[in-house]
Protein backbone atom coordinates (compact mmCIF):
# COMPACT_ATOMS: atom_id res chain seq x y z
CA UNK A 1 0.00 0.00 0.00
CA UNK A 2 1.44 3.51 -0.96
CA UNK A 3 2.14 6.01 1.94
CA UNK A 4 -0.55 8.76 0.65
CA UNK A 5 -3.55 6.01 0.50
CA UNK A 6 -2.38 4.69 4.55
CA UNK A 7 -2.20 8.50 5.28
CA UNK A 8 -5.59 9.05 3.86
CA UNK A 9 -7.19 6.17 5.61
CA UNK A 10 -5.48 8.05 8.85
CA UNK A 11 -6.56 11.18 8.44
CA UNK A 12 -10.16 10.08 8.05
CA UNK A 13 -9.73 8.14 10.89
CA UNK A 14 -9.07 11.08 12.95
CA UNK A 15 -6.35 8.56 14.09
CA UNK A 16 -8.89 6.52 16.14
CA UNK A 17 -9.21 3.31 15.56
CA UNK A 18 -12.36 2.78 13.91
CA UNK A 19 -13.50 -0.65 15.39
CA UNK A 20 -12.91 0.79 19.62
CA UNK A 21 -12.27 4.37 18.77
CA UNK A 22 -8.78 3.88 21.31
CA UNK A 23 -6.59 6.93 19.51
CA UNK A 24 -3.46 5.91 18.35
CA UNK A 25 -1.64 8.46 21.05
CA UNK A 26 -2.95 6.29 24.06
CA UNK A 27 -0.93 2.46 22.33
CA UNK A 28 2.44 2.08 21.91
CA UNK A 29 2.29 -0.04 19.01
CA UNK A 30 1.57 1.19 15.52
CA UNK A 31 -2.32 1.13 14.49
CA UNK A 32 -2.94 -0.78 11.02
CA UNK A 33 -4.77 -0.11 7.81
CA UNK A 34 -7.24 -2.70 7.79
CA UNK A 35 -9.28 -4.61 4.67
CA UNK A 36 -12.50 -4.42 6.19
CA UNK A 37 -13.01 -7.25 3.94
CA UNK A 38 -10.01 -8.87 3.07
CA UNK A 39 -8.86 -9.50 0.14
CA UNK A 40 -9.16 -13.80 0.44
CA UNK A 41 -12.75 -12.61 0.70
CA UNK A 42 -12.85 -10.94 -2.84
CA UNK A 43 -11.67 -7.28 -0.61
CA UNK A 44 -9.93 -4.36 -2.65
CA UNK A 45 -7.20 -1.89 -1.83
CA UNK A 46 -9.70 0.77 -2.52
CA UNK A 47 -10.19 3.20 0.25
CA UNK A 48 -14.02 2.46 0.85
CA UNK A 49 -12.54 -0.61 1.65
CA UNK A 50 -9.76 0.21 4.25
CA UNK A 51 -9.53 1.07 8.18
CA UNK A 52 -7.41 2.21 10.48
CA UNK A 53 -7.70 -0.21 13.51
CA UNK A 54 -5.68 -1.18 16.80
CA UNK A 55 -2.98 -4.14 16.76
CA UNK A 56 -5.37 -5.06 19.36
CA UNK A 57 -9.00 -5.30 17.20
CA UNK A 58 -6.67 -6.37 14.27
CA UNK A 59 -5.51 -9.50 15.77
CA UNK A 60 -9.15 -10.72 16.86
CA UNK A 61 -10.78 -9.29 13.66
CA UNK A 62 -8.17 -11.19 11.21
CA UNK A 63 -9.89 -11.71 8.03
CA UNK A 64 -13.34 -12.29 9.52
CA UNK A 65 -16.10 -10.70 7.89
CA UNK A 66 -19.13 -12.05 10.06
CA UNK A 67 -19.27 -14.08 13.33
CA UNK A 68 -22.20 -14.78 16.24
CA UNK A 69 -24.45 -12.72 17.35
CA UNK A 70 -24.56 -13.61 21.15
CA UNK A 71 -27.96 -12.56 21.96
CA UNK A 72 -29.41 -14.54 19.13
CA UNK A 73 -26.60 -17.01 18.32
CA UNK A 74 -27.24 -16.19 14.93
CA UNK A 75 -23.89 -15.62 12.27
CA UNK A 76 -24.37 -12.04 11.46
CA UNK A 77 -21.98 -9.56 9.43
CA UNK A 78 -19.36 -7.42 11.41
CA UNK A 79 -18.88 -4.03 11.79
CA UNK A 80 -18.44 -1.51 8.00
CA UNK A 81 -16.42 1.06 8.95
CA UNK A 82 -17.26 2.60 5.75
CA UNK A 83 -20.85 1.45 5.12
CA UNK A 84 -22.05 1.65 8.92
CA UNK A 85 -22.38 4.87 11.46
CA UNK A 86 -20.68 3.75 14.60
CA UNK A 87 -23.31 5.01 16.70
CA UNK A 88 -26.19 2.94 15.05
CA UNK A 89 -24.44 -0.01 16.47
CA UNK A 90 -22.36 0.73 19.96
CA UNK A 91 -22.48 2.64 22.61
CA UNK A 92 -20.70 3.25 25.86
CA UNK A 93 -21.22 1.62 29.03
CA UNK A 94 -18.87 3.11 31.42
CA UNK A 95 -15.45 1.96 29.93
CA UNK A 96 -17.43 -0.65 27.69
CA UNK A 97 -18.68 -1.17 24.77
CA UNK A 98 -21.70 -2.38 24.20
CA UNK A 99 -23.36 -3.83 20.85
CA UNK A 100 -26.77 -2.28 20.15
CA UNK A 101 -27.11 -4.19 17.07
CA UNK A 102 -26.75 -7.72 16.05
CA UNK A 103 -23.97 -6.53 14.15
CA UNK A 104 -22.04 -4.39 17.00
CA UNK A 105 -23.05 -7.37 19.27
CA UNK A 106 -21.19 -9.56 16.68
CA UNK A 107 -18.32 -7.15 16.28
CA UNK A 108 -17.60 -6.50 20.14
CA UNK A 109 -17.48 -10.35 20.78
CA UNK A 110 -15.45 -11.52 17.24
CA UNK A 111 -12.96 -8.64 18.08
CA UNK A 112 -12.98 -9.15 21.95
CA UNK A 113 -13.00 -5.38 22.45
CA UNK A 114 -14.16 -5.99 25.89
CA UNK A 115 -11.16 -8.17 27.37
CA UNK A 116 -10.46 -6.87 31.26
CA UNK A 117 -6.75 -5.35 30.15
CA UNK A 118 -8.52 -3.27 27.34
CA UNK A 119 -11.32 -1.85 29.48
CA UNK A 120 -8.81 -1.14 32.10
CA UNK A 121 -7.01 1.12 29.73
CA UNK A 122 -10.44 2.62 28.86
CA UNK A 123 -11.37 3.18 32.53
CA UNK A 124 -7.88 4.92 33.62
CA UNK A 125 -8.46 7.29 30.27
CA UNK A 126 -12.16 7.96 31.29
CA UNK A 127 -11.35 8.81 35.00
CA UNK A 128 -8.76 11.31 33.38
CA UNK A 129 -11.87 12.93 31.31
CA UNK A 130 -9.69 11.74 27.88
CA UNK A 131 -12.27 8.93 26.87
CA UNK A 132 -14.33 7.74 25.35
CA UNK A 133 -13.97 9.79 21.93
CA UNK A 134 -16.59 9.82 19.42
CA UNK A 135 -15.98 8.64 15.65
CA UNK A 136 -16.69 12.00 12.71
CA UNK A 137 -20.06 11.84 11.48
CA UNK A 138 -19.75 11.65 7.72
Amino acid sequence: MDRATAERVRRRASALCEYCLIPQEFDALPFQIDHIVARKHGGAGTDDNLALICLACNVHKGPNIAGLDPLSGEVTRLFHPRRDRWMDHFEWNGPDLAGISACGRATVAVLRINLDHRVLLRESLQAEGRFPFQPAED
